[in-house]
């Protein structure tokens, strides 16, 4: 059990690093920035594969759908 709490608390500042890093420079892009929605995607599928190594599958797939997908549509989506 302390494992999985290191874990989680070790992806919890992975992600709060991620996009705490990358918001700045994407803001003023929502609905679209073609190049930097595009390298905001890629960062953050590079990001889920760090967070997969580290933490496991399940909680890099938590994040994304928790953390990092709703951040990125709400500033590059529909």
């Amino acid at each position: 059990m302390r494992t999985h709490r290191w874990r989680v608390a070790l992806a919890s500042l992975i992600a709060a690093a991620t996009l705490g890093a990358t918001s700045p420079a994407y803001a003023g892009t929502h609905h679209g920035g073609g190049d930097r929605c595009e390298r905001k995607l890629e960062r953050i599928e590079r990001d889920f594969r760090i967070i997969e190594r580290i933490a496991g599958w399940e909680l890099a797939s938590k994040w994304w759908n928790d953390v990092a997908w709703p951040h990125y549509y709400r500033q590059c989506g529909g």
